[in-house]
């Protein structure tokens, strides 16, 4: 069985180093993990992800992971997986965030339940939404609350007595879950649609351009197909008003029949592990595919990051007498 040697660092607070979707890639496929919790262990590779800039301190070769709407350095790290949809001579791998979601595998279900699932559901609209970054899903979202049409679950503009403690659950009383993302890249589709797609409810859905290429179009409602929130409005409420075309869009899988949607290539964790064991049997040694630049980057990054948290640190008394007599 191939071994490898893994440090896990940068990752968000609700992942577990050990026990993610990487690691269980890898060992149900017969990985054996040996891990390295500091560069000290000298691990072969390191995955990481965006929460920190602790992974510069590991000299081997460097895997970085975003879920976040960013582009991959290449010239701080060997290879990487993210939203964006491009080619780097097998450096990057695209691996959407709904794809490692607990919820994934009831999306790719949705479909199959009985009629009553999807009929009976008390509430018209939800949305579970924890901060105010998106100006395009917070004018929604004012504009449905003022028609009485719009729950808010989340942190932001809850009006249902607080936060909900499962997003599902929430999501299971209504007919339309808002799927609106922080911003409106390509390739940057998260789990919001995903996670509506689970609760059975259909999804509202802005961001991605190329989201009809990512799932099945019969499956949710796009709001850049209407010319305004009126128009989106109306044909939430006429869909609603229709049984037959409710349950139409809610019988449709999220994967297009013809095979032509692009998370069809995440239906499973096997496109990662064919990524990771590839990097793996190429060899650590190949963490020279870091351009030249790279090391002046990364060195000017160390630094400027040393003086930051420099600043940061509380000043001593000492500290802060030597500044009054430095005039500062």
């Amino acid at each position: 069985m191939p071994t490898v040697r893994l440090a896990l660092c940068d990752l968000a607070a609700d992942w577990n180093p050990r026990d993610n979707y990487f690691t269980r890639a890898l060992t149900k496929r017969g990985y054996t993990i040996q891990y390295c919790t500091s560069p000290a262990d000298k691990p072969d590779f390191v995955l990481c992800g965006t929460f920190g800039h602790e992974a510069l301190n590991y000299d081997c070769c460097r895997i970085q992971f975003s879920g976040e709407d960013s582009w991959p350095d290449l010239n701080l790290y060997d290879y990487a997986m993210g939203f964006p949809d491009f080619a780097y001579q097998g450096r990057y791998l695209r691996l959407p965030l709904y794809a490692m979601r607990d919820t994934w595998a009831a999306a790719l279900h949705k479909h199959e339940h009985p009629d009553a699932y999807y009929l009976d559901r008390p509430g018209f609209c939800c949305c579970v939404v924890s901060n105010d970054f998106s100006a395009e899903r917070n004018a929604f979202m004012e504009t449905l609350m003022q028609r009485g049409l719009l729950d808010s679950g989340g942190g932001y503009r809850n009006n249902v007595g607080g936060p909900v403690a499962d997003k599902t659950a929430f999501q299971q009383n209504y007919r339309f879950a808002l799927a609106y993302e922080n911003s409106a890249d390509p390739g940057y589709c998260t789990e919001k649609i995903a996670d509506a797609f689970a609760a059975g409810a259909v999804p509202v859905y802005w961001g991605d351009p190329e989201v009809k290429g990512e799932f099945n179009p019969e499956s949710f409602l796009c709001a850049a197909d209407y010319p305004d929130e009126n128009a989106l409005i109306q044909a939430m409420q006429a869909l609603a008003a229709d049984k037959d075309a409710y349950l139409k869009v809610c019988r449709a899988p999220i994967l297009a029949p013809d095979g032509s949607s692009r998370a069809a290539a995440y239906a499973d964790d096997e496109t990662c592990f064919r990524f990771l064991d590839g990097i793996f049997r190429r060899g650590p040694h190949l963490r020279r595919n870091r351009s030249c630049w790279g090391s002046i980057y990364e060195n000017d990054r160390k630094y400027h990051l040393r003086l930051a948290a420099e600043a940061a640190r509380p000043k001593t008394l000492g500290d802060r007498l030597a500044d009054l007599l430095r005039g500062h």
